[in-house]
């Protein structure tokens, strides 16, 4: 192949060609435990414990050998733990979020070594430690600050002229090397001098074609390593500016975000947006191993002793690599990649360096003569680079790029981002709420008022206020009962504030910046408030749509009296506020329903809000279409509020919600998960915490709430709907009650992110049934199978439970799968693990076996236990199996795999003889369904498998052991 052949990608000096097949490398290790996506990850220096940081908001540290994470999970960020560095003498380790704070951890305690620091104002997007672990430094826009470890005092402010990405110490502790990733003018590798504050040898650095978005020191101090939007990676020496060698990657199908050197300086890694990890020889500068994953790998690490690398990836799961062979593994070691000079005078050496071969030039204590010298074939060089940094970049401001030059980002993000969701039925709201961090992130920033906003803004507008928002709204200063057109209009001011400067610079408040289709919709939602109550529903008394509507009819005689909920309700007194009270001319007492509907409206005001909802009296119940729409948007509608206001009628002090008829309820749990933010008022509209948001953690009424409910704390505070975790979360709701037998699943539907078709009458376990149903279609998570107990008795399945109770008493297991399985007239479709399993049976004297003992001579398990719950079974003519659907689904290259705990049935059939096929006529005789594998109705199952080292581990089978089978 010519090197006119070659596709170009960033400039003329990224040419490539790649041979076909690049050595992979698959994880040797999984590590379950975080609910979001990882986001940063580091080891210790003696490489026995990992330590991870997420979007969960969680810190975990992990036993290498064991697999097993250390103690709880630590808390302390508000938002996002962004950043994870542990001290070079293991001592300490500090983490960053996106609320821009730094925590410094004792290490052996895994206690808060000093107070929080408030470091910054937004998001930190790097933290590094000196070499005598006593300051680290850390990043946010365009500041540099260095602390110091132990008083948790600033030292230095350093001040950059743009925003940068990432800063890292050198070797010896003098330096900090810090990339940007903005404007062309402005990509450039920094070093700075700790102790001056001042740039530091040749400064500015520059030759990549893009912006730079991560750097790492070789372990002597004299060269660095970067990554570019330009997709290429380059080594450069420290003191001179000069690029070594040639340049790695310039490939089209991916990109590096994230480069680290390993610690003997040999091996170059870099974080690629293909699912993948890529390593180098940092001596030849050719390509070694590729270590893939299913999923995107969002943060890397190479141990100290160089025998794994980690890495965190965006299906919550941390990933280990065994690369202890590599560099003896001939077949790994082969170059995969070779550059190119598009112009002959590319490939010229420069005369001012003796020998410009990759080895002499990374490693100069090891000379290499002629014969060793690399082809100049593949070597390009770039010459001499601007020291100066640009005179136009402003010094006291945190610069945001237009969107313009976020193009690539965006690009790359979204790319990396769609295997996410390869394969999910998932609506655009909902691969949000999967991949990227809350909306409650993004900052809120000054408005431009001289602009006004975008077409993309005002559809969004629309679309949001026709479709997300309740039907109907009491609007407070008239107590009028509105429509969407009305609120429409109300809001239509504030959506000119959405400018195209407050949108970029929303979209920089992330690293990578967010895309203008994720952050305009965060930005509208913002604009159109409105409250929301909730409440346990009185017997009698409960102002209707009807009320509503009658009230309206009869105050319409006056130009200002249209839609009253009482008329003339409003008076101001002399503390300002309004209150609202019963016209003379009405003669009726008011009802306790309206008395509480009064007093939420009071609260809604105080809060500055003009719309409130109520399930009472803002949904039409006479009209179907209506019913059906509020019933199955009303998580949404939740969702959306600006605050839930929760009435506590049998409530005094925090003590009194244990007996709280609230949470008792069914409807009430989605009331409680689906808001962003809820205040609680006890029975007499008192505050029952002196918080504005009643979702804080570590607070006394937060622990009462996970014991009153059962659920985490940080489901209770960050709740995403899903349809994973289905075990865990049917147990919250199974000791709830409904007044309609329906409601147990109607209420549900938010939770799991499914609708249904409302249809009262249809009986409470026909709508659980179609509910299982919708969940399976959906997510396809084996937690949905992990129940026990009777099956549902109106489908032919034997694998559909019939109320959230049957999930209670499940064991914990972790979902690392999603199942083919299908829903059919002949009952769940689905492939499981065929385990068999031998019944000691007694001497046959005609009666039912109960409570047998089961045994399986495979993988070395033994006895089974199991209970069968009073099951009878026959003595005589029976199969009997573990149906095991805990594992991982076999993909193209490996075979299924078990971890070392497995959740299964116990199935049973009838023992048929092999035979062939009987023609019958034009048909052919086969076996019959009722011959096939049925689930036997038993408690939980729930064996370990000895083969399997440790719980990190997986056991891959033969694909022989899958069946498909109808249960």
């Amino acid at each position: 192949m010519s090197v006119s052949d070659v596709k170009q990608d960033f400039g003329p000096e990224i040419s490539m060609s790649r041979l076909p097949d690049e050595p992979k490398s698959l994880p040797s290790k999984y590590f379950l435990g975080h609910t979001d996506p990882l986001t940063c990850v580091a080891l210790f220096p003696d490489s026995k414990m990992i330590i991870t940081g997420s979007y969960d908001r969680r810190i975990r540290l992990w036993d290498v050998g064991s697999g097993q994470a250390i103690g709880e999970p630590l808390r302390g960020h508000k938002v996002s733990v962004n950043v994870i560095a542990v001290s070079p003498n293991g001592t300490m380790f500090v983490s960053g979020g996106g609320d821009g704070r730094i925590l410094i951890w004792n290490a052996t305690t895994r206690n808060l070594a000093t107070a929080p620091i408030q470091a910054h104002s937004n998001r930190i997007n790097s933290i590094s430690f000196s070499p005598d672990s006593a300051t680290i430094a850390s990043i946010a826009g365009t500041i540099i600050k260095i602390w110091d470890v132990g008083t948790a005092k600033l030292i230095m402010d350093i001040k950059s002229t743009t925003s940068e990405r990432q800063v890292a110490f050198s070797p010896e502790g003098s330096r900090i090397a810090s990339v940007s990733h903005l404007a062309p003018d402005q990509q450039m590798l920094r070093i700075w001098d700790v102790k001056t504050g001042k740039p530091a040898a040749v400064n500015p650095i520059a030759g990549h074609t893009g912006g730079l978005l991560s750097v790492a020191w070789f372990p002597n101090g004299q060269r660095l390593v970067t990554a570019s939007l330009d997709r290429t990676i380059r080594v450069w020496i420290s003191e001179t500016g000069r690029q070594e060698g040639h340049s790695l990657g310039g490939d089209a199908a991916w990109m590096a975000d994230y480069v680290a050197v390993s610690s003997d300086g040999k091996l170059i890694a870099a974080l690629c947006g293909d699912q993948s990890i890529r390593l180098w020889n940092a001596i030849t500068l050719d390509q070694k191993l590729v270590l893939q994953h299913a999923e995107p790998v969002l943060c890397m690490a190479i141990s100290a002793d160089i025998r794994f690398i980690v890495g965190g990836c965006g299906d919550k799961k941390l990933c280990l690599w065994n690369i202890e062979n590599i560099t003896q593994d001939e077949h790994n070691s082969r170059p995969l990649s070779t550059l190119g000079p598009e112009k002959q005078e590319d490939s010229a050496p420069d005369s001012s360096l003796p020998d410009q071969s990759p080895m002499n030039l990374m490693y100069p204590e090891v000379q290499s003569g002629p014969e060793q010298t690399v082809s100049q074939a593949v070597i390009t060089s770039h010459g001499p680079l601007p020291l100066e940094p640009p005179t136009t970049a402003k010094e006291d401001t945190d610069p945001v790029a237009s969107p313009a030059e976020h193009s690539h980002f965006r690009k790359w993000w979204r790319q990396a981002f769609n295997f996410w969701n390869a394969g999910k039925h998932l609506s655009s709201q909902q691969r949000i709420a999967e991949i990227e961090p809350r909306s409650d992130e993004i900052e809120n920033v000054i408005t431009n008022q001289g602009q006004s906003p975008a077409q993309d803004i005002l559809d969004e507008f629309n679309r949001y206020v026709m479709n997300e928002i309740p039907i109907h709204l009491i609007y407070l200063p008239t107590m009028e009962l509105v429509g969407r057109n009305f609120v429409k209009n109300h809001f239509q001011d504030r959506i000119k504030e959405i400018t195209e400067d407050l949108v970029v610079e929303a979209q920089a408040r992330f690293v990578p910046p967010l895309t203008r289709e994720k952050v305009v919709p965060t930005l509208v939602r913002r604009k159109v408030e409105y409250g929301i109550l909730s409440h346990r529903w009185l017997d009698s008394g409960e102002p209707s749509y009807q009320d509503m509507m009658e009230r309206k009819l009869s105050g319409s005689s006056g130009p200002s009296n249209v839609g009253y909920l009482l008329s003339n309700i409003t008076s101001r007194p002399k503390d300002g506020r309004h209150t609202l009270h019963t016209s003379h001319s009405e003669n009726k007492v008011q009802s306790p329903g309206y008395k509480k509907l009064q007093k939420c409206c009071e609260e809604a005001r105080r809060l500055d809000l003009h719309f409130l909802w109520s399930d009472t009296c803002c949904i039409d119940k006479n009209s179907s279409a209506e019913l059906d729409e509020s019933i199955r948007s009303m998580f949404r509608w939740y969702r959306n509020s600006s605050i839930c206001i929760a009435y506590l009628g049998g409530t005094t002090v925090i003590e009194d919600l244990r007996l709280e008829e609230w949470f008792m309820r069914g409807w009430t749990l989605q009331e409680l998960l689906a808001p962003r933010k809820i205040k609680f008022f006890n029975k007499d509209w008192q505050r029952l915490t002196d918080q504005d948001d009643d979702k804080e953690e570590d607070t006394p009424l937060m622990t009462v709430l996970q014991e009153v409910t059962g659920i985490p704390e940080t489901e209770l505070i960050d709740f995403e709907p899903t349809p994973h975790y289905i075990d865990k979360r049917m147990t919250w709701a199974a000791q709830r009650i409904t007044t309609r037998a329906e409601d147990v699943a109607y209420s549900l539907m938010g939770m799991f992110d499914v609708s249904l078709q409302i249809a009262y009458g249809e009986g409470g376990e026909r709508a659980f049934g179609r509910l299982i149903e919708a969940i399976m279609q959906a997510g396809g998570y084996s937690s949905v199978l992990n129940w026990a107990g009777e099956p549902a008795k109106h489908h032919a399945s034997f694998a559909l439970p019939a109320s959230p109770l049957s999930y209670v008493g499940h064991p914990d297991i972790v979902s690392i799968g999603r199942l083919d399985m299908m829903l059919t007239s002949r009952g769940l479709r689905i492939p499981l693990v065929i385990v068999p399993l031998e019944m000691a049976k007694p001497e046959f004297d005609g009666h039912p076996i109960i409570n047998p003992k089961f045994y399986c001579t495979h993988h070395g398990i033994g006895e089974v236990k199991i209970d069968t719950r009073g099951y009878r079974f026959k003595a005589m003519f029976r199969e009997y199996a573990l149906g095991i659907f805990h594992y991982i689904p076999a993909e193209d290259s490996q075979n299924p795999g078990l971890p070392k705990q497995v959740a299964a049935y116990l199935l049973e059939r009838s023992e048929v003889n092999p035979q062939e096929d009987i023609p019958v006529g034009l048909s052919r005789q086969y076996r019959s369904f009722e011959d096939g594998w049925r689930r036997v109705p038993t408690g939980f199952i729930y064996v370990e498998l000895p083969g399997v080292p440790d719980f990190a581990s997986l056991w891959y089978i033969d694909r022989t052991c899958l069946e498909t089978v109808y249960l």
